[in-house]
């Protein structure tokens, strides 16, 4: 696996002209230029690690390339998220901002889960640390949020579901956390950086 992260603050509206139709469209229904900036560097992520491969859908809702490559993306503050590799695999960021952990996380986690973040001097850290975990399991399952989010418990560095095992790795940085998951325990030390140039390239 590997795991890139673009700024947006570089990212002009213009280049959702160089997007396929259906990305570009999705940016013209954005009202506000952060959401579009956003949407514009996951599509530019795409052009540039897949070039010409045909992205479908399943059922859920998750693209996948039709190359074999998988992928996924998460969005977040000035930051956009790309995940590649060879298997199923999902991430997520998340910008540090004020939640409730307790009342926000026994919607969301398990008996267990709550009691690591009740019992944390950091509760909303061990959150957002839970919850990027979390969500970049359901990603990878391929069923996001269409499944309970309490279904699954994200408390060690590996879980088991539906027969197949699953890891994790977490980065913390600034104020974002960074969650991946996968079917291969082959995360990369670190998560590289890529500039606006480059993507356009």
């Amino acid at each position: 696996m590997k795991l890139f992260l673009a700024d947006i603050s570089g990212i002009k509206t213009e280049y959702a002209r160089l997007l396929d139709g259906e990305r570009a469209e999705r940016v013209n229904r954005y009202r506000f230029a952060d959401d579009k900036k956003r949407c514009i560097a996951a599509g530019l992520l795409i052009r540039h690690f897949l070039g010409n491969s045909m992205i479908v859908k399943n059922e859920y809702g998750k693209p996948y390339a039709d190359n074999g490559r998988f992928f996924n993306i998460s969005l977040s503050g000035s930051c956009v998220l790309f995940a590649l590799s060879d298997c199923e695999t999902g991430c997520d960021i998340e910008r540090f901002h004020f939640v409730d952990a307790v009342k926000s996380g026994r919607i969301v986690f398990t008996d267990d889960e709550m009691s690591f973040i009740l019992s944390s001097q950091d509760r909303l850290g061990s959150f957002f640390k839970l919850w990027t975990k979390k969500e970049s399991l359901l990603k990878c399952l391929g069923e996001g949020f269409h499944r309970s989010a309490r279904s699954v418990d994200v408390l060690s560095d590996a879980v088991e579901d539906g027969g197949r095992r699953f890891y994790f790795k977490s980065w913390t940085f600034a104020d974002y956390t960074i969650s991946a998951c996968s079917e291969k325990n082959d995360f990369p030390d670190y998560i590289e950086r890529i500039s606006v140039d480059e993507l356009l390239k």
